[in-house]
């Protein structure tokens, strides 16, 4: 009972407390993934201080590029949105026509056998310009947003620059060295395990890109780069960010097309480029990193994205990763590490597993 309520206390002390946690737990992952890098500076003999500046300072100008380079054709996309969904609307209309058919014949034999009301009615005429955000909301969230940015780059550069300090402070109310040892042992660990999952499943994102890229040029899709990028941020979340994408590219391409059948077909073709990734290139590279299955992966995200909203989405499978690592130090939490994807360690007793073509009571 008092672990229960400690539980309940704690997320919930972690869903209030979202606008302070999200950025700390971001750039500690981001300190776990890019300290390596920033040894490796070190090594040539560049001072700590500089290197942590120059890996923040590259890597945000890299993302401050890509957002200048794709800010343009995603406002024309934005700014077109109302038009496209109106579109959008009559395409879909075009191939439920029948349908409508049958429903207005209904509608009209009902409407004959009832009385006729011939009061007038008071018709009312308003005008307004289609805008999918509010001006001032716009300013506000990017407002916040470039704050939560700033955070994240402010943490993670102090991480990186004094964060071994505060982690030998740590180290030295440890009991002993076989405690001391144990713990650096673990957090060696959780920075290979994130740090090796980020790089490859990055790689990956970015080659999916520039497939999907090449695709949407050659079926003649606007702006085939920005969709490119798009399948790459997506990427970060499993299963579920294949499927949204899918969407948005049906919408886009449905305000872009004269035909929804093409319109289905480039959808399709977004689809089938991120199914093959999903189903051949991520298991074959990732396969040792995130020993995981896809209910675990899609309740987590369903978890964080609950706790803390779309950041919590895209840190979803990190998270994973730590908990599994932190949860496997741990007797009492070891039986969580195993269903998260840890290997059983000692011998386990043999038995079969269930099949797929035979109900699970008769593997008993």
């Amino acid at each position: 009972m008092v672990t229960t309520i400690a539980v309940i206390l704690c997320l919930g002390v972690m869903f209030v407390a979202a606008d302070l946690l999200v950025p700390i737990v971001i750039a500690a992952i981001a300190y776990l993934t890019l300290r390596p890098t920033e040894t490796r500076l070190c090594r040539f003999g560049m001072p700590r201080v500089v290197a942590s500046g120059t890996v923040i300072f590259t890597l945000f100008a890299t993302l401050a590029l890509i957002i200048s380079l794709l800010y343009s054709p995603a406002q024309r996309w934005i700014d077109a949105a109302p038009r496209s969904l109106a579109r959008v609307r009559e395409n879909i209309q075009s191939i439920a026509k029948p349908l409508t058919t049958i429903d207005r014949a209904d509608s009209t034999i009902e409407s004959a056998t009832s009385a006729v009301d011939k009061s007038p009615q008071e018709v009312k005429v308003s005008l307004e310009k289609p805008s999918m955000v509010d001006e001032s909301t716009l300013i506000n969230q990017t407002g916040r947003w470039l704050g939560f940015v700033a955070a994240i780059a402010v943490l993670t550069f102090f991480m990186l620059s004094t964060g071994d300090d505060l982690l030998n402070r740590i180290l030295t109310l440890l009991p002993s060295g076989v405690d001391r040892d144990g713990v650096l042992e673990r957090i060696g660990e959780i920075q290979r395990g994130v740090g090796t999952y980020l790089t490859q499943i990055t790689c990956i994102n970015v080659g999916l890109g520039v497939v999907v890229t090449l695709v949407m040029w050659l079926i003649g899709m606007p702006t085939p780069v920005l969709w490119g990028v798009m399948a790459t941020l997506f990427n970060y979340v499993p299963y579920v960010g294949a499927l949204a994408g899918t969407a948005i590219v049906f919408l886009a391409a449905a305000s872009t097309f004269d035909t929804t059948y093409r319109a289905a077909a480039t959808a399709f073709a977004f689809w089938l480029t991120t199914a093959v990734e999903g189903q051949f290139v991520t298991p074959a590279v990732l396969g040792k990193t995130l020993k995981v299955g896809p209910v675990v992966v899609l309740v987590a995200v369903a978890f964080w994205g609950f706790l803390w909203g779309l950041p919590g989405v895209f840190l979803a499978v990190p998270l994973l990763i730590v908990q599994r690592k932190v949860f496997s130090s741990f007797e009492a939490t070891y039986a969580v590490a195993v269903v998260l994807g840890e290997e059983p360690r000692g011998v386990q007793e043999e038995s079969e597993p269930v099949q797929e073509d035979q109900p699970i009571a008769e593997t008993a």
